[in-house]
C-alpha cells in the first residue's frame, strides 16, 4: 500500500513538473507569428453552379515527427470524400485541390510555399493531376490578397446522376510554430463551393502516443500564434472533430496545437524512468529540461 500511495506521489509530481516544464500559463511569441505552411483544405469545383454534394468526408492527421527535424512535425494526411450528384444529367468537372493558401497569402514573411506532392484517386482507381493557376478565393476581400492567382491541384472527374462517387485525397502537411508547439490546420471553407451543405464532416487528428491536455494545447489557451478549435474530442491517441450538414465559412476552419513529438516522447521515456527509479536525480534532472 505505502508502494502505491509513493507511486502515485511521484506521478502528481510528474504531472506537475510537466505542466511546469512545458505549458507556461501565459500567451508567448504574441508579438510575431512564425512562417506558415500551406493547410489541408477541402476539394473545390472549378464551375460555380453544381448539383454534386459532398455527402460525407473523412480527414485523418497523422501526426510525425519531422524526419528532417527534431523540433518540428508532419502531419501524412488522408481526405476521404463522398459525393453525390443530386441532379438528373451526368456532370463532367474539374475538382481542385490547393497546394499553397487559397486566399492569396504569404506565409506572413512574401513566400509562398506550396504541397510539393499529392496523390488523387477517384473510386478507387488513381487519376492524374494538373498544377493550375487559378484566382485567389480570398473570403476577407481583395484588400488582403498578396497574390491574384495561386496553385491547385486539378483532376477530371465525372458524376453520374444519384450516384456516389468517392474521391481520395492523400498529401503531406508540415506544422509550423515556434518550438515546443507545432500547429496544423484543415481548410472546410473551401468545401462550401458544392451543392446544399457538407452532409457530416470528421477530422481526425493522430498522435503516435495518447492524446491529452498536457500534449495538445486546448481551446481555453492560446501560444499566441495558435489555438486548438473548439468542440474536439480527446480519445486514445486522436483528436476528434465531428459536424453535421455543415455550411462551412472561415469559421469552420480547424486548427490543432501539440507538443512537438520528439519532444513528447522525450517527456514519455523520462516519466518511465522516474516511475520505476524514483531516486533516480539524472532521470529527474533530464526531465526538468524537457
Amino acid at each position: 500500500m505505502e508502494v502505491l500511495v509513493k507511486r502515485k506521489l511521484f506521478s502528481q509530481m510528474l504531472i506537475l513538473s510537466v505542466l511546469i516544464s512545458l505549458f507556461p500559463f501565459k500567451d508567448v511569441h504574441a508579438d510575431v507569428a512564425p512562417p506558415q505552411t500551406p493547410p489541408g483544405s477541402n476539394l473545390n469545383p472549378v464551375d460555380e453552379t453544381t448539383q454534386v454534394r459532398m455527402m460525407a468526408e473523412t480527414v485523418i492527421l497523422n501526426i510525425r515527427q519531422d524526419p528532417q527535424d527534431d523540433t518540428s512535425a508532419i502531419a501524412e494526411t488522408t481526405a476521404t470524400f463522398t459525393m453525390r450528384n443530386l441532379g438528373t444529367a451526368e456532370e463532367k468537372m474539374q475538382a481542385r485541390f490547393p497546394l499553397s493558401f487559397f486566399g492569396g497569402d504569404s506565409d506572413g514573411f512574401g513566400n509562398f510555399p506550396e504541397i510539393d506532392q499529392i496523390a488523387v484517386s477517384v473510386d478507387g482507381n488513381s487519376v492524374a493531376t494538373n498544377r493550375v493557376m487559378q484566382p485567389a478565393m480570398s473570403s476577407r476581400g481583395p484588400a488582403y490578397v498578396e497574390r491574384a492567382e495561386v496553385p491547385w491541384a486539378s483532376f477530371d472527374v465525372t458524376f453520374p446522376p444519384g450516384q456516389d462517387v468517392a474521391i481520395e485525397v492523400a498529401y503531406t502537411v508540415r506544422g509550423f510554430g515556434y518550438y515546443p508547439y507545432e500547429k496544423f490546420q484543415y481548410i472546410l471553407e473551401t468545401g462550401a463551393g458544392w451543392n446544399d451543405t457538407i452532409g457530416s464532416a470528421d477530422i481526425v487528428v493522430q498522435l503516435p502516443y495518447g492524446a491529452s491536455r498536457f500534449n495538445v494545447w486546448l481551446p481555453d489557451k492560446s501560444t499566441g500564434f495558435s489555438q486548438t478549435s473548439p468542440g474536439s474530442i480527446l480519445a486514445g491517441n486522436e483528436v476528434r472533430w465531428h459536424f453535421e450538414n455543415l455550411e462551412p465559412t472561415r469559421e469552420s476552419n480547424i486548427e490543432v496545437t501539440i507538443v512537438t513529438p520528439a519532444l513528447w516522447e522525450d517527456v514519455l521515456k523520462e516519466t518511465e524512468t522516474v516511475s520505476k527509479n524514483p531516486n533516480d536525480g539524472e532521470a529527474w534532472g533530464r526531465l526538468g529540461k524537457d
